[in-house]
């Protein structure tokens, strides 16, 4: 039985331009059937055969270009519009055949209020409610349908949902999978922050959400200093070998938010939802101050460069004796309540 050489001799000059020609009428039979996927992927082996076989490659993405403008859904077009008319033709392309067509039955939960969600939504037809849990009851804040988006909040920051979404009716809608932005973003650089200005001018429900006063804040938030050091837990309570620290901004009997540094964005990310045993080394050198708590992380703000400030909330809050020693001073501004 023969065995494939693990390195295989390179292919001559006359087997790679026979093997270029056949790669680009694979391609063109792709395009007949609008199999979009087999022909990108056919056009990243044409490229890794031969990269200097710029007229074909030329020739390979003009077609796939073309073919993809040509099938675009011009329905969907005309919904968005507004998301569109900012983007070139192959961001349009790249975006639009990166989202998943969906048909969701009624009463079929799209998020959950405090959970974590990386899938932005643009609702086609049909009804979606938005409703809070609170006090043992759902409160519906809103009915949004053709034209809204859903998830932009979770989307395009750190941060768990701010309410629920549940289907009303039968719904059609497109979703961006969060994990395909990465690879959206490597091919057109651009496009993500273009998305994070669509979501932000046009996204409803976080504005829904505070406007209601679903979560105002029900313990004052008092400007504090100290270092706190932090460790990632496991799903059942045990601590791992991530470990960091950062100093405290401003803390509740109920939470607090410490700045930190992070080189990635994606263990940035990672942190939504984790739990964190946290040590806390406050007050002055007369007067030290420390504690531990465990506590969950709710929100992770984006800054200048690696500069991140993580929000957490305890899992029991902390007695006010002891904010007093943490906090002798004011509020943190109007928005003062955790």
């Amino acid at each position: 039985m023969s065995e494939t050489p693990a390195n295989p001799a390179p292919l001559s000059a006359d087997e790679k331009r026979c093997l270029v020609g056949k790669l680009v009428a694979e391609v063109e039979s792709a395009l007949k059937v609008s199999d979009f996927l087999r022909a990108d992927i056919l056009r990243n082996k044409l490229i890794a055969v031969d990269p200097m076989a710029l007229g074909e490659i030329i020739k390979v993405n003009g077609l796939i270009e073309e073919a993809k403008t040509a099938a675009f859904d011009r329905d969907h077009l005309a919904i968005w519009n507004k998301l569109y008319d900012n983007l070139s033709e192959e961001e349009r392309n790249g975006l639009f055949y990166s989202m998943k067509k969906m048909v969701v039955p009624p009463k079929k939960l799209l998020f959950s209020h405090g959970t974590k969600s990386d899938r932005l939504f643009l609702i086609e037809r049909g009804q979606v409610t938005i409703f809070f849990p609170k006090d043992g009851r759902n409160i519906i804040l809103a009915q949004m349908g053709r034209g809204d988006i859903l998830g932009g909040c979770t989307f395009t920051t750190i941060s768990l949902c701010p309410a629920s979404a549940v289907t009303h009716s039968e719904v059609h809608l497109m979703c961006l999978e969060g994990g395909a932005i990465g690879e959206l973003d490597d091919k057109f650089p651009g496009l993500f922050d273009k998305l994070i200005d669509f979501c932000t001018t046009n996204g409803r429900v976080d504005e829904i959400v505070r406007n209601k006063r679903m979560e105002k804040r029900e313990l004052v938030r008092y400007l504090a200093e100290g270092v706190v050091s932090a460790i990632v837990l496991t799903n059942e309570g045990q601590k791992t070998d991530a470990v960091f620290r950062g100093d405290l901004a401003n803390i509740s009997m109920a939470g607090a938010c410490f700045a930190t540094r992070i080189s990635k964005k994606a263990s940035a990310r990672a942190l939504l939802a984790r739990h964190l045993h946290l040590s806390f080394a406050c007050g002055s050198k007369d007067n030290p101050v420390s504690f531990r708590v465990v506590g969950r992380v709710v929100r992770v703000s984006s800054h200048l460069y690696d500069d991140y400030s993580v929000h957490v909330r305890f899992t029991s809050h902390l007695p006010e004796e002891l904010i007093r020693k943490i906090a002798p001073g004011e509020a943190k501004g109007d928005d003062s309540r955790k």
